[in-house]
């Protein structure tokens, strides 16, 4: 296999820049920005030049062609220079910096990040690309390892975007701090902001941005081993991907999917994504991901028995990271060429192909190693030169306290009341922040209590009027029947009243079998008897017999296991609601239920073939409140999403109680 630590996965970054592009943020499809990028170019064309156009120009060929954007970029720069307008310059040295970064030049990235915070600064009125030039610092450092310097940017452009009310630029920046906490392993913290990014993508519609957040939830959940749930929020990005034909994010989404399968060792899947994975990202032109990609497919044609085709996989991946001069990348290549030929017993060829490996792998860890020699030796002689220029300013500084030691008193006496003062003030605010967090969670906290005690009130009645109906009037007709037939059978009865006691006697019985449904339907005795699963099979059967429409159920994990009571009661609920719906309004055809239980989660999946529905237009209707209320009460999630092809695919995620 491959080290893992050595893998190229693919976590959604976020380019703080939307808020300034006018429309070439990266929600469009790649259809519109070509159409847009058309019409510019004819712009451009006629002669008709203004930084503006020229930056537009750039953004939209930055993540296609970073070339030709740092063409566009340099004549923006030119332009917004003669014309003294550095609001425009600080816009064309963000964009070219991302083209940098796209190209993999991170220090040529970070210069020209940190022009575009400069210029921002002394221009008025360009807070905006302040921030993303701050947000995309951030990125840089964390690309080169370093987390404290990336937060400390993150927090200057969250503080900023919060300032200016840009909820793109505030999610984008969760988003980019939930990775970085991902990364070091705070996978608690790093959900929590990737789920407030989530829901701020949610509000704006950003369908892009909520499928970026899916993917990377994906990769938390897979870090923390939770495989099932990686591979439902990455399915989950993937239609969203297609729909906005986002090649880049669907390469990403279909090559993580590949990495996950051969985690688990299930390789025909992993090769199944990967392939697809390749055959997206072929037209992107991106050497490196195409070559990274051809190696993991290679791993797992080898690893299915097929080490001659898993060879023709890595030559092609060789001249491809060859082109991209990627050396990290082709020791790995030449290591799995070594296995290949391993496995074909060519132990000459493999021998060289290990030691082509070892040698590259050598000659990076010596650049590696000079690399931080030099930066030890510059660290050293700033240290010096700073020592001595502070020796010197100690000496100016002894030179005059004592002409100004009276002065300084005053000062300093003020300073202190000063920050008194702040601190009293910043206290003050704390304290209020605090109480208003704690009036919040105890309103929360009571408002899920209020939700569980209804939903436990009304099924407590239900429970009561079902036991009242079977044992009350149930029993009280069949008692009544028993004596019409007791009656018929002892007394000779006339000819013209025999077949209205029939008739009165068959009413009877379905008067009986109708209370029995009701009172099954109001609180089903297989729920409290057998469970969850059993429960459903009889709900299953008894909704679409001879019905026409075709239900499949199926449970992975769950079977003969026992749940707390709520949470029973409110999944066969929502079951029930779902049913109706379906039944009432999609008129489907084909409906798959499915129930799954891992260590953490109990977790619904509801798919029909009906006409579907849009749930943002649907938000007051009684079935979808109830279940939303439902899973509230649960402190469970719930998802409405368009099928594949047509239909609704509902999904409840409810956490298990230790």
């Amino acid at each position: 296999m491959i080290e893992k630590g050595l893998l190229l996965r693919w976590r959604e970054m976020s380019f703080a820049l939307l808020a300034l592009c006018l429309g070439w943020g990266s929600g469009q499809s790649s259809f519109a920005q070509n159409g847009k990028r058309d019409s510019l170019l004819q712009v451009y064309n006629s002669g008709e030049l203004s930084p503006k156009l020229l930056n537009d120009l750039c953004w939209s060929y930055v993540f296609s062609d970073p070339d030709s954007a740092l063409f566009y970029g340099r004549k923006a720069l030119a332009l917004s220079k003669k014309v003294r307008h550095k609001g425009n310059e600080a816009t064309a040295f963000n964009r070219m910096g991302v083209a940098f970064d796209v190209k993999h030049m991170p220090d040529s990235a970070l210069l020209f990040y940190h022009q575009a915070v400069s210029l921002s600064e002394e221009a008025d009125g360009e807070p905006a690309t302040l921030a993303g030039a701050l947000n995309n610092i951030g990125l840089i450092h964390w690309n080169l390892g370093d987390h404290e310097k990336a937060v400390e940017y993150y927090v200057r452009s969250a503080e900023l975007f919060e300032q200016l009310g840009n909820k793109t630029g505030l999610a984008h920046t969760y988003n980019n701090i939930g990775l970085l906490l991902s990364e070091d392993g705070n996978h608690e913290e790093a959900l929590r902001y990737s789920r407030k990014a989530l829901r701020i993508r949610e509000e704006l519609g950003d369908r892009h941005g909520i499928a970026a957040t899916y993917t990377n939830l994906g990769l938390i959940f897979e870090d923390t081993g939770e495989l099932d749930s990686m591979i439902h929020y990455t399915l989950l990005s993937i239609p969203i991907k297609e729909e906005l034909n986002d090649a880049f994010g669907l390469a990403k989404s279909l090559h993580n999917l590949g990495f996950c399968y051969q985690d688990m060792k299930r390789y025909d899947l992993a090769e199944e994504y990967f392939r697809r994975s390749l055959e997206v990202s072929s037209g992107l032109n991106n050497e490196r991901a195409m070559a990274s990609t051809l190696m993991h497919l290679a791993a797992s044609v080898r690893m299915n028995g097929r080490p001659k085709e898993a060879i023709g996989h890595l030559n092609t991946a060789e001249d491809l990271c060859k082109r991209d001069r990627d050396p990290k990348l082709l020791w790995k290549i030449y290591e799995q060429k070594a296995f290949a030929h391993e496995k074909l017993r060519q132990f000459e060829e493999a021998t060289v192909f290990y030691y082509l490996r070892n040698t590259i792998k050598d000659s990076i860890l010596t650049v590696e190693k000079a690399e931080a020699v030099d930066e030890l030796e510059t660290k050293y002689r700033t240290a010096v030169k700073d020592r001595t220029i502070q020796e010197q300013e100690r000496q100016v500084a002894e030179a005059s306290l004592l002409a100004q030691r009276r002065n300084t008193y005053i000062l300093v006496l003020l300073s202190a009341l000063v920050i008194f003062i702040l601190a009293g003030f910043g206290y003050l605010q704390y304290s209020q922040r605090r109480a208003d967090r704690e009036r919040n969670s105890a309103i929360i906290s009571e408002r899920e209590r209020g939700t569980m005690a209804v939903i436990t009130a009304t099924e407590n009645e239900r429970r009561r009027i079902a036991k009242d109906l079977h044992d009350g009037v149930v029993q009280s007709l069949t008692g009544l029947k028993l004596r019409f037939q007791n009656l018929m059978h002892t007394s000779e009865v006339p000819a013209e009243l025999a077949s209205g006691l029939d008739e009165t006697t068959e009413l009877i019985n379905s008067s009986i079998d109708e209370l029995r449904n009701i009172s099954h339907r109001m609180m089903p005795r297989a729920l409290s008897e057998m469970g969850l699963v059993p429960a459903l099979n009889d709900l299953l059967e008894k909704t679409f017999h001879a019905s026409g429409i075709h239900c499949a159920f199926d449970e992975m994990g769950v079977d003969s296991a026992r749940f707390d009571d709520t949470v029973e009661v409110n999944i066969y609920r929502i079951v029930q609601e779902l049913m109706n719906n379906i039944v009432k309004h999609a008129h489907a055809t084909n409906i798959s239920v499915q129930l799954l239980k891992n260590p953490a989660h109990l977790i619904l999946v509801v798919e029909d073939d009906g006409k579907g529905f849009d749930p943002s237009a649907a938000q007051g209707g009684i079935g979808i409140i109830n279940i939303r209320s439902r899973v509230q009460a649960l402190r469970g999630e719930v998802s409405f999403e368009p099928g594949p092809k047509q239909g609704t695919v509902v999904t409840v995620r409810v956490p298990l109680r230790a």
